[in-house]
């Protein structure tokens, strides 16, 4: 080929490339980037969380102590947990028959916060876990929010021929969320409603049908009464 063929060629090279490099990203793609939920995902870890339960010698079960820091515990463990709950006890037989009262109190503490029993798996443990003071182990897993990382200025946020947010949008709302959010599940999805109480519901009745303290008054029922005589 001689210099005018190559020359031929690198022309018809140089727009076609040109074309190339003004190539429109896809629709698809285009959404993608201008959803911040997308583009900059809360990414989801597990955290075990632990409670120890020590047995009281004589079988005498649960101290009131102990009862309100189960049930608080249990109680976390329904609005927070996506996995079930874990009862280790002790396996040793004089451990074991001292234990068994504290696992009836669990379990009417779980009955009132009306966790089923197939949340619950009960296993055994050799040994001492904390000291010479037998103890229950609870435990669960728990969802924990990991914030995507903003500040990423990579392009020039005045040329935008796409048409599309430059790559920092919307990533610190993101980040703030995961921060801040109180339990990592409500970002996995809904929550089951508890329902209302009795107290509430009847109270709102009685507005609603006028009988209660705050509720609007009936309308006064027309009389009978004559019209009154003019005045001569």
């Amino acid at each position: 080929m001689g210099l005018a063929g190559v020359l031929l060629a690198a022309t018809v090279a140089l727009p076609m490339s040109g074309c190339r490099d003004r190539e429109g990203i896809s629709n698809v793609h285009a959404v993608f980037l201008n959803n911040p939920e997308q583009r900059h995902p809360i990414r989801f870890a597990h955290r075990t969380e632990t409670l120890f339960v020590e047995i009281p010698s004589g079988g005498v079960g649960l101290g009131a102590e102990q009862r309100t820091d189960v049930y608080r515990f249990l109680r976390q463990f329904k609005s927070e947990s996506t996995q079930r709950l874990v009862l280790s006890a002790p396996a040793g037989m004089r451990d074991h028959f001292a234990a068994r009262q504290v696992i009836r109190d669990i379990d009417v503490l779980m009955q009132e916060l009306e966790l089923g029993a197939d949340l619950v798996v009960k296993t055994r443990h050799r040994g001492r876990l904390r000291g010479n003071q037998p103890v229950i182990k609870l435990t669960y897993r728990r969802p924990v929010a990991l914030p995507p990382r903003c500040g990423n200025w990579p392009k020039d946020v005045g040329v935008d021929r796409e048409r599309v947010y430059f790559e920092n949008f919307g990533c610190s709302t993101q980040r703030n969320i995961g921060l801040t959010v109180s339990n990592a599940r409500d970002l996995m999805g809904p929550q089951p409603e508890s329902p209302r109480s009795s107290e509430r519901r009847t109270q709102q009745w009685k507005e609603y049908t006028g009988s209660g303290s705050g509720g609007a008054s009936a309308p006064a029922p027309a009389g009978n009464s004559a019209a009154p005589t003019p005045v001569r």
